[in-house]
């Protein structure tokens, strides 16, 4: 669970909520929202197993 830092602004605070508020929303319009969730991302569930076996690692010089 994230919490406020002093280095967030009010405004980026603010959105959080809001966003928080948005998910407590849709949740209680259709509780099974969650279970579905996320939906809006290139991949369903990241297989957490499989990326520990074989990481994908990658790295670039000066970046």
């Amino acid at each position: 669970m994230p919490g406020p830092t002093e280095t967030e602004d009010k405004a980026a605070l603010d959105e959080f909520v809001a966003t928080m508020e948005r998910i407590l929303d849709e949740v209680a319009a259709s509780p099974d929202a969650l279970h579905q969730a996320p939906r809006i991302t290139s991949i369903s569930r990241p297989d957490e197993v499989m990326a520990a076996r074989n990481p994908v690692l990658t790295w670039k010089p000066g970046v």
